[in-house]
């Protein structure tokens, strides 16, 4: 009896054993190609369980374009990737991974990569501003400053053309979209159709300053996909209207005014008391006039009482002059049309307030039809299986890129 129990208890024991013993989950491994896989539900959204999981393509950045800097006169501080590698995301490793999917319509690319400091502005209007360390040039008056950070695949079409699809926080992502662009031997010119960003210029030159400013109304759309998407008046314009103010006038008040307390840089290092700093960048676009003047006459204000002797005129140049040191946006925003709206975007970028530190770095989804019918687009076809591209990222940079040419993506069959 004693045997024949113990029998037992052995052979159930060795049963639940095996029952317990569940093949390993999936786990995203590295592969050599960029792998496609076929998917029923649509990998939309950047927490996707689809992406969980799928298998990703590392890249070993390398420099691909440094040392540029801009040629054209009043345009400074937009070579932020000068240097390459050893600048982007301050020299440390942007660990850049690729994943894809495909289904019936669509084919889905997520880039992520390591950037600790969001950069959101191209051109933006600065009034006497920085001087660049590596252009020389007088920056005294309105000068185009500052540029920003994007990712930018190249897919080879043939006849030594490429489908481009830029990517850029600053014109493109606000709207939900990569801008799709077409390289060849003529050049790279965006795709036919409106492009999602217009300069925002009041003349022809990077010195001529702002035509337009933010016009003071919450600034929201729907995205498709992406839903109701609010954008930082600090760095975006969507909603406009024409800029008020004299900065030259400005600066006068301000620096007999208010520089003895907010310093003559509006840095907050007066000579009289160390004030708030003004001169954050996107800090005075976020401010209504109302609610600038509200403040500025508060009890909260040491130099209400100066404040108050102002006319509407100068406050108008006074705030001028506060936003020529937050830099106001140098495009302002439009929908896109046309061949030009093919490639949509999402990111993990909050757009309705954004602070400079990214502590998680980027990640950005990139959705286009398969076949979307226009010749300046590349048609991918599952069933032929791979497709050449580059892949090219700036950090704070109109000019210079890392990245890694001839990559290949894989579609996997069905």
């Amino acid at each position: 009896m004693l045997i024949a129990l113990c029998a037992t208890w052995m052979s159930c024991a060795d049963y639940q054993n095996e029952v317990i013993k569940l093949p390993a989950p999936k786990v995203s491994e590295p592969t050599t190609t960029l792998e496609a896989y076929y998917t029923t539900t649509p990998p939309n959204t950047l927490t996707s369980s689809y992406w969980k999981t799928a298998n990703y393509l590392p890249i070993s950045a390398q420099n691909q374009v440094t040392g540029q800097v801009p040629p054209d006169d009043g345009l400074y501080n937009v070579s932020g990737t000068y240097h390459g590698i050893s600048d982007f995301n301050k020299g440390k490793n942007p660990k850049i991974t690729l994943k894809a999917a495909y289904d019936d319509n669509n084919v889905y690319v997520l880039v992520s990569w390591r950037d600790t400091t969001f950069n959101m502005s191209n051109a933006n209007w600065v009034f006497n501003g920085p001087a660049d360390p590596n252009k020389s040039g007088s920056t005294t008056g309105w000068t185009s400053q500052r540029s920003e950070d994007r990712v930018t695949l190249s897919f080879q079409m043939g006849s030594s053309q490429q489908d481009v699809w830029n990517w850029s926080l600053a014109l493109s992502e606000p709207l939900g979209y990569a801008i799709d662009m077409i390289s060849g031997n003529s050049g790279t010119n965006v795709d036919a159709g409106n492009k999602s960003y217009v300069r925002n210029i009041a003349g022809i030159d990077d010195r001529s300053g702002p035509q337009y400013q933010w016009d003071e109304v919450q600034q929201q759309l729907t995205r498709t996909p992406g839903g109701l998407t609010i954008l930082d008046p600090g760095f975006f314009i969507l909603t406009k209207k024409p800029f008020v103010g004299d900065a030259v006038s400005g600066d006068v008040i301000f620096q007999s005014t208010c520089a003895p307390c907010h310093g003559v840089n509006a840095d907050g290092n007066g000579v009289n008391e160390q004030a708030a700093a003004l001169n954050a960048p996107g800090f005075m676009n976020r401010y209504t006039r109302s609610a600038f003047v509200s403040f500025a006459t508060s009890s909260q204000h040491d130099g209400a009482v100066e404040f108050l002797t102002l006319t509407d005129k100068q406050i108008d140049d006074v705030f001028a002059r506060l936003r020529g040191y937050s830099g106001i946006p140098g495009y302002y925003l439009q929908n896109p049309t046309g061949s030009n709206s093919d490639v949509h975007s999402l990111s993990n970028v909050q757009l309705a307030k954004i602070d400079g530190y990214n502590s998680k770095g980027y990640s950005v989804l990139l959705i286009r039809a398969l076949n979307t019918g226009n010749s300046d687009d590349v048609v991918f076809n599952p069933s032929i299986g791979q497709y050449q591209f580059n892949i090219d990222l700036s950090d704070n940079d109109e000019l210079n890129s890392i990245g890694a040419i001839n990559q290949t993506l894989t579609f996997k069959p069905k």
